[in-house]
């Protein structure tokens, strides 16, 4: 039964700190880190010894419980070398393992969990070092009594043995049941050999045979290689059987090196795991990982720097040892750096010089070789480079990836990679490998950052695909991504898990991982981590980048002047190879790959038209080139347009979104403090419904009334035989999804004048608003919205908030208001019944809600133009929210009909694109 460490309690195992990365010295004298464990499989060995029971000898070993627990530091009894160091001190843990030295474990529940989401780590991939483990697993106490721990120290200098001793444990049932009822078992330290045994006593079976994943052996610094040596069999594999298992092994499979144990397969009594300390060759230079870039392209900067982490792992210190980089296939180089003093033990990375910027394409073979030594095994790494035109990847082509990595738990997990380049780029596509998983589908998005966070981590998110679904079998995924124009050298392609089944992204293993390159966030947001720190793997994303444009971008774009609903821009054009050029705006802060309004003109200077009046715009212009595409972006340029003298509404549907608005309130909205209490309605950022603001009227800390204050739209310019229908968005203060501790009351009216006096019709009322969530107020909501009939003139609307005196803050946003011509056919049934939001639309796909027509059949649909052309039929359902696209339409203003019998109603709608 295989166990994927990299699926192993991901969001606990992410604190880790295993020690993986090497020192990055750009010098060439590399300084002292751990050294290789000294035990290795090759002299490890499974045989039968005697148990002999410690009985009252000795020392008990005092635990706060026998579930989790650590001991205090217990004295061996003789000093112990393990791994280089010496000790005379360990900790025990009670889930079957002890940590050499005066300190604990970092936690006392230490463990392969089977709990789902789980935070614990075991004490293999945690960041604890010196671990001896005879049987890892969650244990305590056997039912019988008895249970205890205990310490002796036996025979006469140099040669004696402590025996640390677990009795009469068994363990504990959790998504399995408990395998062994009753076990003992125990460590055994050799004085002057330091060699370790592992000794179990026959154990008692549990009454329902299942699996639990269990570890054995010994771990030196960290979760790696030349760092582990463990005992490996499966559930039904007797004890006798069991083999010894390294870090490369985990490399290999993507499986952890478990001890699985069953109530099927039971140790023998004397059952016994020796390990012997082998003395390191005096002269073992290793070439550990070589980093150079997987697919990189041709002519771009900056140029790709090749390095080589080594370590010393014997035990002479050396000096002036080459190291030496070979380049062949579609390219050749060769480069020798020397390192002139290389300490025992130490390892880092050595850096050769940037190669060419320009390269032949093809594949490359990059080798980094040291000169023979006394183990030739690690002295040369060779990793395949395919040099191209326009792809960029870490993933070594010459290897398949070995393993896969998934967030696990929340849903929202991102795993970013990083790309270096100079200039001015444009991504064409992001390739995402994947491994099988057992999930029959996993949703996905991809996600394209800036570099803008602190220390040039991820910042803003540029771009977020529509959700995607991989299958369970392994495969590679190509998103098309749109044309984001990258200047400033970094950026991040990322992969966002959206199920709690773990996406399984593709990866390659790499000890040490490359720093500062690949990284993953709980939520995509914050709180970045470096998987060189803790996790030893590529991720298998790459990215596709577009070719350098065939024409030059204009130059010194500006805006020169504006009017409520015009700007006028001037630019450089480009000198040549240019056909036209385009001009996109948007609010402050858009992306001009997805969105904004393109505006094509042949030349500087050049007019904006049908701009919002008060509001805030950004610019950008690029070259529409003579031979195909387009140039690069110049811009953004900010400008700003300013409200008409007299701001009226004659146009339906009206909407106000409180968006881009350029200082203070949107143009025509005005508002009342008719208490006089200096506290209002103003736009703020705090709880929008959608996009950043609403309109919020705040409640003064100190309230000594009751709140008496409005709000009115523009003059609406009101026709005879029509009605007009309000809808908008309303919440009170508090935590979302809970209810308010305040009561907020707002009531809407209409009238002829934006006064309190002139509000002569209510249209809604709702004095005990407590929703912390944005709830519709609409013709069909509840409370209602009433239509209202005013004939030809001029009406406003207001929004007075009236809440008693210490409650808390009301927000209102979204507001639309539409209109439907009279007929001799309409049906004021219909009329209430009949919500589209929203209106107007910027994706021309709108909510046609319908409640309460009573239909006995489907209700007809029927959109026609300003012309009276039919440019969309359909049908609809009573009592249900229907889809409505029209996405295929050019923006403007259309008449949408609800038919029911020989009953109509028409409102005007819009596509604003």
């Amino acid at each position: 039964m295989a166990n994927p460490y990299t699926r192993v309690n991901f969001w606990g195992a992410r604190l880790r700190q295993l020690g993986l990365t090497g020192l990055l010295l750009g010098g060439a004298t590399l300084a002292a880190q751990a050294q290789m464990l000294n035990y290795n499989v090759a002299n490890a060995t499974n045989l039968v010894t005697s148990y002999t029971d410690l009985g009252t000898t000795g020392t008990a070993i005092t635990t706060a419980n026998t579930d989790d627990a650590n001991s205090a530091a217990q004295p061996i009894g003789f000093t112990f070398s393990y791994n280089g160091v010496s000790y005379t001190q360990f900790v025990l843990n009670t889930n079957g393992f002890i940590k050499l030295g005066a300190t604990a474990p970092t936690a006392a529940a230490m463990f392969i969990s089977e709990t789902a989401g789980s935070s614990i780590v075991d004490p293999f991939q945690s960041g604890d070092a010196s671990i001896i483990a005879p049987l890892n697993v969650d244990l305590t106490a056997a039912a019988a009594t008895g249970t205890e721990y205990r310490v002796t120290t036996t025979g006469t200098s140099p040669n004696r043995v402590t025996t640390i001793q677990w009795k009469n444990v068994q363990d504990k049932a959790n998504v399995r049941p408990t395998q062994y009822t009753s076990l003992s078992f125990q460590v055994r330290l050799y004085e002057t050999t330091n060699t370790i045994e592992l000794v179990y006593d026959a154990a008692t079976a549990g009454t329902t045979a299942s699996y639990r994943f269990a570890q054995a052996g010994l771990k030196g610094t960290g979760f790696a290689v030349n760092q582990l040596v463990q005992v490996a069999k499966g559930e039904d594999t007797a004890w006798s059987a069991a083999t010894f298992a390294d870090f490369s092994n985990v490399l290999a499979t993507n499986n952890l090196n478990t001890l699985n144990i069953s109530a099927t397969a039971l140790p023998d009594a004397g059952r016994t795991f020796r390990f012997l300390q082998v003395p390191p060759p005096a002269n073992d230079v290793a070439v550990r990982t070589v980093y150079a870039m997987g697919k990189v392209i041709t002519g771009i900067t900056p140029a790709q720097v090749l390095s080589v982490n080594l370590a010393n792992l014997g035990t002479a210190a050396r000096t002036n040892v080459p190291v030496t980089l070979t380049i062949s296939g579609a390219n050749t180089y060769t480069e020798t750096r020397t390192i002139a003093s290389f300490a025992v033990g130490a390892a880092g990375n050595i850096s050769f010089t940037a190669l060419p910027a320009t390269l032949n394409t093809g594949t490359n073979t990059v080798t980094v070789s040291v000169p023979a030594d006394e183990n030739n095994a690690n002295n040369s790494l060779s990793v395949g480079q395919l040099v191209t035109t326009d792809r960029l990847s870490y993933i070594d082509p010459s290897r398949a990836t070995n393993g896969s990595f998934s967030g696990y738990g929340n849903g929202a997990t991102v795993f970013v990679t990083k790309f270096n380049v100079t200039g001015t780029v444009v991504p064409t596509d992001a390739m995402v490998s994947f491994g099988a998983t057992t999930a029959a589908a996993t949703a996905y998005q991809v996600l394209v950052y800036d570099a803008t966070g602190g220390s040039g981590l991820p910042g803003k998110i540029l771009y977020t695909s529509p959700m995607l679904s991989r299958a369970a079998a392994a495969s590679t995924a190509t998103v098309t991504l749109p044309a984001l124009q990258l200047t400033g050298g970094t950026f991040y392609i990322g992969v966002r898990e959206a199920n709690t089944t773990g996406i399984a992204i593709a990866t390659q293993s790499e000890t040490p991982l490359r720093p500062s390159t690949f990284y993953f966030s709980a939520d995509g947001n914050i709180g970045w981590i470096d998987m060189s720190v803790s996790y030893p793997r590529r991720l298998a994303i790459e990215v596709g980048l577009a070719p350098t444009p065939a024409c030059a971008a204009p130059t010194a774009l500006a805006v020169t002047s504006t009017t409520p609903t015009t700007a006028a821009v001037t630019f450089t054009p480009a000198a040549s190879g240019t056909s036209s050029y385009q001009l996109i705006y948007g609010p402050v802060g858009f992306q001009p790959a997805t969105g904004g309004t393109t505006a094509t003109v042949t030349g500087s200077p050049a007019t904006l038209t049908g701009l919002q009046p008060g509001a805030n715009y950004q610019l950008y212009v690029r070259s529409t080139c003579t031979s195909g595409g387009n140039s690069f972006l110049t811009g953004p340029v900010a400008f700003s347009t300013g409200c008409n003298s007299v701001t009226s509404i004659s146009t339906f549907p009206y909407s106000e979104s409180f968006e881009n608005v350029a200082t203070g309130l949107p143009c025509g909205l005005t508002i009342l403090d008719a208490n006089a209490d200096g506290v209002t309605w103003s736009i703020n950022k705090t709880a929008p419904y959608a996009g950043v603001n609403a309109l919020r009227y705040t409640n003064p800390v100190t309230n000594t009334g009751a709140a008496n204050d409005w709000f009115f739209t523009p003059g609406l310019t009101t026709a005879a035989n029509t009605r007009y229908q309000v809808a908008f968005r309303y919440r009170g203060e508090g935590i979302v999804n809970s209810p308010s501790n305040y009561t907020e009351k707002l009531e809407v009216k209409v009238g002829p004048t934006a006064t309190v006096a002139g509000q002569t019709t209510t249209l809604f009322t709702n004095a005990a608003i407590t929703n912390t969530n944005y709830a519709l107020a609409n013709a069909t909501s509840a409370p209602a919205v009433a239509v209202f009939t005013p004939g030809a003139g001029t009406q406003y609307v207001g929004f007075h908030v009236y809440s008693d005196a210490n409650q808390g803050n009301l927000y209102v946003d979204d507001i639309n208001i539409t209109s439907s011509v009279v007929t001799a056919t309409s049906s004021e049934a219909l009329l209430r019944a009949v919500t589209v939001f929203p209106n107007p639309s910027t994706t021309g796909t709108f909510d046609l809600e319908i409640h309460g027509v009573n239909a006995k059949s489907n209700l007809g649909v029927l959109v026609t133009n300003t012309l009276g052309q039919q440019v969309y039929t359909g049908s609809a359902r009573d009592n249900y929210t229907n889809k409505l696209d029209l996405s295929g339409l050019a923006a403007g203003l259309y008449h949408l009909q609800v038919r029911n019998g020989d009953e109509t109603m028409t409102r005007q709608i819009a596509i604003v694109k």
